[in-house]
């Protein structure tokens, strides 16, 4: 227990002066860059839709660099132009920038997010839609979502609904695809697989320092997160399809929820033999 123990901890504690040195100094340097594309946001996003539309995927890419998260691109992106709905399994709040950083997205996010302090407020320039998750709004988060996606806007759905520990994907919500049941839209599938910190390949002692799940505390996830050098993670592309294939949305759920589980537990079993 004690070597997992240390093993758990190896890629936080061994920061230099250096290190913190260099993190700090891309943190002032991202806070004035980000001050200034949100007050961009603020004073021109209205009148200049590409730029409510495009300064997220710039702050996100911003909070990559300062993070050193490096990802990975797998599978074919030159047509992501023509999907409508992008989904992925789901373990961490770092999935949002990861995912954010490569294209325009509209998030699908719960109303609680919206009063939360900071997030709530980058969430909200970010475009997220947010919804309530209770049958009697469910008709009004339905509509909601297909006039996004009817509008030519790319949308975002985690259909697990909630973050995993990382060793499994979760089971997914068949009302998460209720927008587009028997819709002419496209659905992107995406697996997100994180394989190392600071070097060192993830196994399931060193998943939580990614995933933050349950009812962990945000800020000693975070200020342990912020304390590794470098994250590499996986950005696996499958193969597109259309929602309208499927004759109800369980069946699209389950047939996406197998993809994902199928290629994520393949991505980790090659991990462990490695």
């Amino acid at each position: 227990m004690i070597v997992k123990e240390n093993f758990y901890l190896s890629p936080i504690y061994n920061s230099s002066l250096i290190d913190n040195i260099i993190f700090y100094s891309k943190l002032i340097l991202f806070i004035v860059v980000a001050s200034i594309l949100i007050a961009c946001s603020l004073l021109f996003g209205k009148i200049i839709p590409p730029i409510e539309k495009w300064l997220p995927v710039l702050f996100h890419k911003m909070l990559l660099w300062l993070l050193s998260l490096e990802v990975e691109t797998i599978g074919e992106t030159d047509k992501l132009n023509k999907r409508n709905l992008f989904i992925s399994n789901h373990l961490s709040y770092l999935d949002i920038p990861i995912l954010g950083s490569k294209y325009p997205l509209r998030f699908v996010a719960k109303s609680e997010v919206k009063s939360w302090p900071l997030f709530g407020f980058l969430a909200k320039k970010g475009r997220s839609i947010f919804i309530r998750r209770n049958k009697t709004e469910s008709i009004n988060q339905k509509n909601k979502i297909l006039d996004v996606l009817s509008s030519g806007e790319k949308v975002f759905i985690f259909p697990e609904g909630t973050t995993s520990d990382g060793n499994r994907v979760l089971e997914f919500k068949s009302s998460s695809f209720s927008s587009v049941e028997n819709q002419n839209f496209t659905i992107q599938p995406i697996v997100i697989v994180y394989s190392d910190l600071n070097g060192i390949p993830i196994n399931r002692w060193l998943r939580p320092m990614i995933a933050w799940y349950g009812d962990m505390d945000l800020k000693p996830h975070l200020y342990k997160l912020i304390k590794l050098k470098s994250i590499k993670v996986k950005l696996i592309h499958l193969k597109p399809i259309n929602a309208q294939n499927f004759k109800h949305r369980k069946d699209l759920s389950i047939h996406l929820e197998n993809k994902i589980r199928k290629v994520y537990s393949s991505a980790l079993s090659k991990k462990l033999a490695k």
